[in-house]
């Protein structure tokens, strides 16, 4: 006797290479794999984030070719909804220990290649437009009849509703809110996204995501910082100078990643430690359990033949369980090394840095004195707009602000960064002018292993035992086209004091002379009788003008 679900003479079914036990499995498998991957070696976060992502797309990619041909059901299309969120997730996750380094409370900022950033909106936009696209066509959407279609029930949250009824209209309100995001960034970082597809074929336009997305502003800001605690009695002050951080070309973030980058204010540490990983948990638990559900509810005919389907997908995830393993081993026989310190680096300066390209090349010494240009217009025009670009281990990097028309910049920028003895610092030098003109802009670089040049690194103060290694490297030679250039050389402080914030090395005006005055006040009292306990932090900051700076 035919099995009769509700108005579908042949029941409900699905595609065993969709919903089947091995395949369902293998994605589970995978993607705790790689959970468990990017949090024991962030350094894998990368691999993680590429495979879940080539999983996505896979999975995305072929539904949308099948269900156009009408070899799915509405059913399939479902359960590959659900079922695509967990490499979602699991590349999210990974990508959002990428990003690391932009969420921390210093200057640096994670590397993003051109086509980390294409892949991660272009796993969006197929994510969003196939669940847009198989809830606006459900009534006829797959191989099922209509009647099958409306047997089909939508698991939300354990609740059994109709596929084609209030199923239908909550999934579209939630996917097209969450389209709608997502579009409203797409035009945010449209730039961004324009300049990743030129870098993708032009070594060229890559250099574009080098600078910051508009100006900085030419402002310097005095901030001083006072505690108390109310319990002791106890009040400290911390005063810092500092220029507003620059804003550049980052990762696309998608809705996943967004949540995963949440922290509520002072629990950052804690929750890149453990909280993202419970987060990530609880939603990839989330998405399993409904894709069970959907199955179960709908009393679904599944194939349980464990065929070639089935198989393969399970032995795939040989893939991540290496990863993971080799990645113990690795750990096992790097040899003893000690834990990442802090470490400030201060780019102190450059020196005979010459363009690359100048608008004056192509013409005659004669030619030039046709012109009847001034000899301040020539050494302006002669001379870069270098920054430099400081790079740890390929992973973080950080920028420094631009000195115009100068061969002899004075950067004096600082930042902290956390590194191990087997660090790898890469220095590389550009002209702004030449990448505004599409020219080629690399001026030089060098690279240095920090703790193989730092002098007394054990050494530590009497008064509060932190370590107080420093050591200068004035002038050290830049390379280019295989070539040292001794005329061509940067300097910069590396240091193991960073008990202070960053601050600049020049002084503003007095307070008079301050643009804008912002002050934040943050109060957590508890009173007992006549006991206080709590704290009180007020930040006052001075804006000043870079142009009245003496």
């Amino acid at each position: 006797m035919a099995n009769v679900t509700n108005g579908c003479p042949e029941g409900l079914s699905s595609n065993p290479d969709i919903s089947g036990p091995g395949v369902r499995i293998a994605l589970y498998l995978q993607s705790l794999l790689s959970v468990l991957l990017v949090r024991f070696s962030p350094r894998d976060a990368p691999g993680a984030y590429w495979s879940m992502t080539s999983t996505a797309f896979s999975l995305i990619i072929s539904s949308i070719v099948t269900s156009v041909q009408n070899q799915i059901t509405l059913l399939d299309a479902i359960v590959v909804v659900y079922v695509t969120l967990l490499p979602v997730l699991a590349s999210a996750f990974g990508l959002s220990e990428i990003m690391t380094p932009a969420l921390r409370k210093n200057s640096t900022r994670a590397m993003h290649s051109p086509l980390l950033i294409i892949a991660n909106w272009v796993r969006s936009a197929l994510t969003y437009s196939f669940a847009m696209y198989v809830w606006i066509s459900a009534p006829t959407l797959g191989s099922g009849t209509p009647a099958c279609n409306a047997a089909t029930k939508l698991i939300f949250f354990g609740a059994s509703l109709p596929a084609l009824g209030s199923g239908r209209w909550l999934s579209l309100a939630i996917w097209s809110l969450a389209t709608l995001l997502f579009l409203k960034r797409t035009l945010q970082g449209s730039t961004t996204i324009f300049y990743a597809t030129r870098a993708l074929f032009s070594t060229i336009a890559s250099q574009k995501l080098l600078k910051p997305k508009r100006d900085p502003k030419r402002e310097v800001r005095r901030e001083t910082v006072t505690r108390k605690d109310f319990g002791t009695g106890e009040v400290s002050r911390t005063s810092r100078l500092y220029r507003p951080r620059q804003n550049f070309h980052e990762l696309f973030k998608g809705l996943t990643s967004q949540i995963l980058g949440w922290a509520p204010t002072g629990t950052g540490a804690w929750y890149r430690a453990y909280g993202k990983t419970i987060l990530i948990t609880f939603l990839a638990a989330w998405a399993i359990i409904m894709t069970e559900l959907e199955l179960l509810l709908n009393h679904v005919n599944v194939n349980k033949q464990w065929g070639f389907g089935q198989i393969l997908p399970l032995l795939l995830t040989i893939s991540p369980l290496f990863s993971l393993w080799e990645s113990i081993l690795a750990r096992r026989s790097a040899g003893p090394y000690n834990k990442p310190r802090k470490l400030r680096f201060t780019i102190s300066k450059g020196r005979g840095l010459q363009r690359p390209h100048c608008e004056l090349d192509p013409y005659s010494r004669e030619q030039i004195e046709q012109m009847k240009l001034k000899e301040d217009d020539i050494k302006r025009m002669r001379a870069p707009s270098p920054f430099a670009v400081v790079t740890i281990n390929e992973e973080e990097t950080f920028t420094t602000f631009e000195e115009y028309d100068t061969h002899d910049p004075d950067w004096n920028d600082q930042f902290d960064v956390e590194i191990n003895d087997l660090a790898t610092i890469a220095i590389r030098v550009f002209d702004r002018k030449c990448i505004d003109r599409d020219w080629p802009a690399f001026i030089g670089f060098t690279t240095i292993h920090p703790f193989t040049v730092m002098s007394n690194t054990q050494v530590e103060s009497a008064e509060d035992s932190t370590p107080s290694g420093e050591v200068k490297l004035e002038n050290i030679p830049l390379v280019r086209d295989d070539t040292t250039t001794s005329d061509t050389t940067i300097s910069l402080t590396l240091s193991l004091d960073t008990s202070e914030e960053p601050t600049l090395l020049f002084v503003p005006p007095h307070a008079g002379h301050a643009r804008e005055t912002r002050v934040e006040r943050r109060v957590a009292l508890v009173k007992f009788g006549n006991k206080k306990t709590g704290r009180k932090k007020e930040t006052v900051t001075h804006i000043y003008q870079m142009s009245n700076l003496v």
